[in-house]
């Protein structure tokens, strides 16, 4: 029975393995899963400012962390070996270091809140601002106070 090769395509993971298991092991990634699957070991917030950077044979993971939340990940350190051992099925990691350093991440996202003023507030501080007769003063205080607050009108 002639059997004959189909030309399907392939997804780019199972390509990808292929390609990056020679690279991984040169940087010390044995298992691949620990970056691959980075962003669902550690959670979506924490992925933005870290990433693995190897692993040793002595089960030692270095991670690479932005400075300003290095305090924030080390208190993380304990679920994260848990979540790696479920993952691998046996505890592929002892212990992690942080290595500081900037990361420079495409998904980076500053979150701006708005601030928001109460309807009370807003009438408040328009009739203070009605009872100033300077109106240059009364167009700084005004700018002044879309500083703290934006959704105040002119």
């Amino acid at each position: 029975m002639n059997l004959r090769k189909t030309n399907s395509p392939k997804r780019i993971s199972i390509i990808s393995r292929s390609i990056t298991k020679d690279i991984f092991k040169k940087r010390g990634f044995k298992e691949h899963k620990v970056i691959t699957n980075w962003k669902d070991i550690v959670g979506d917030e924490i992925s933005i400012y870290t990433i693995p950077e190897s692993l040793t044979h002595n089960k030692l993971l270095t991670i690479k962390c932005e400075s300003s939340h290095a305090l924030e990940f080390q208190y993380h350190i304990p679920k994260i070996i848990e979540r790696i051992t479920i993952m691998m099925g046996y505890p592929a990691v002892k212990s992690i270091r942080i290595k500081q350093g900037n990361i420079k991440n495409k998904n980076k996202a500053v979150k701006i809140k708005k601030n928001a003023i109460s309807k009370k507030n807003k009438e408040e501080l328009n009739s203070i601002l009605n009872k100033v007769n300077d109106e240059n003063l009364k167009k700084k205080l005004i700018n002044f106070s879309k500083s703290f607050f934006s959704n105040i009108d002119k």
